[in-house]
């Protein structure tokens, strides 16, 4: 079996540590607010404003085209549960589907087949493929970034590797019906990597908020609908945090004047609370719903955009999954604070930022 290198100069690797889910920060004033879930022309970070974020090459996918994906075969797919790489079309189908599915966003993508390999190693080829190789290193999305004109670095090819030890879990104490579930969870965060998102900020454990201090006990809680975001093995369709920083990424025409955001800081006696997260949950006759959220950055300043208009509850927690945020653990996210939950209702309107929000959050144990 070939090895399959990968030039560090051609290819980015996204790993599960890289970078939580991003919606974009344009800033305000002279302190511009970070966006999260992008990853920058740097190639290095992922706290970026959204001019400054990584998109495809219009070469290798433009505006209103369709990308085409591709399953190149190989014999090692037959050690999954006597697979072959034909049996992983629908898997890769409905992956693809989720996103292209998304009405905010320019996005089409569909699968063109398998391929038989040509020998040579997948990336750099102009092509976007899934492979399986059990000898691979550790698994994930390989995108391939180029200098554009303008001279910022671009995507201009992904190619998504299945977790090699899948094999040895299979073998233990699994069946065909959780290797499905497992392979299109993995298939949906992967491709999310492709499209230039990162890693989700999930919401914290508790599905009930406190709505109000002077509500008796029996009735100060309200149900929070909980999805599993789109960033986890388990989840088999895209939060709503999801299909917005899609939509930031390659918005629709016109879609960026429908909705609005929300801006503010968060704070604990009088100092920042740095990279802690920030949910907008849009109340609804049901309760909360649909949350999207962004993390901080190191003055505190958050900014939530791609909202509908309506009214929102604002939920501030610290980070929960350090190993898929390391770098900001690194900067210094502050995680002894408690939730909080901002519990006046913030109004958005259509193509307008709502400034000025303030959350003051506790200090808790670490």
């Amino acid at each position: 079996m070939r090895s399959r290198a990968v030039p560090r100069s051609l290819l980015f690797w996204f790993r599960a540590a890289a970078v939580p889910l991003a919606v974009l920060g344009l800033g305000q004033g002279n302190q511009q607010a970070e966006a999260y879930r992008l990853y920058d022309n740097g190639a290095s970070d992922y706290i970026v404003p959204a001019s400054e974020a990584i998109r495809w090459s219009v070469d290798a996918w433009a505006p209103g085209s369709t990308l085409a994906w591709q399953i190149e075969e190989g014999p090692d797919w037959g050690l999954l549960l006597d697979h072959d790489a034909r049996d992983f079309e629908p898997f890769v189908e409905y992956a693809l589907s989720q996103w292209s599915e998304v009405r905010t966003a320019d996005i089409s993508w569909r699968l063109a087949g398998v391929r038989n390999p040509s020998g040579d190693s997948p990336f750099n080829d102009s092509r976007n493929q899934v492979f399986f190789d059990a000898e691979s290193g550790t698994p994930g999305a390989f995108a391939r970034w180029v200098r554009g004109a303008n001279g910022a670095w671009e995507i201009a090819e992904c190619d998504i590797g299945l977790p090699f030890w899948w094999i040895d879990w299979l073998e233990r104490d699994s069946d065909a019906e959780d290797l499905e579930r497992w392979a299109i969870g993995f298939l949906v965060r992967e491709t999310a990597h492709c499209l230039g998102l990162g890693h989700a900020a999930e919401l914290p454990a508790s599905g009930r908020l406190r709505t109000s201090a002077a509500d008796p006990p029996s009735s100060h809680w309200t149900e929070v609908w909980r999805p599993f975001p789109a960033m986890t093995y388990a989840s088999h369709s895209l939060a709503e945090d999801d299909r917005v920083g899609a939509s930031l990424l390659r918005p629709v025409a016109g879609w960026t004047t429908r909705v609005g955001a929300i801006a503010g800081v968060l704070e604990s006696d009088g100092a920042p609370v740095p990279y802690a997260h920030v949910y907008a949950l849009r109340r609804t006759a049901g309760g909360l719903r649909y949350p999207v959220g962004a993390f901080a950055n190191a003055r505190g300043e958050f900014r939530i955009e791609g909202l509908p208009p309506g009214d929102y509850v604002l939920w501030a927690h610290p980070l929960r999954f350090y190993g898929r945020h390391r770098p900001l653990t690194r900067r210094g996210a502050e995680t002894a604070v408690r939730d909080t939950l901002a519990l006046h209702p913030v109004r958005v309107s259509r193509g307008r930022v709502t400034r000025g929000i303030a959350i003051t959050m506790r200090w808790a144990r670490e």
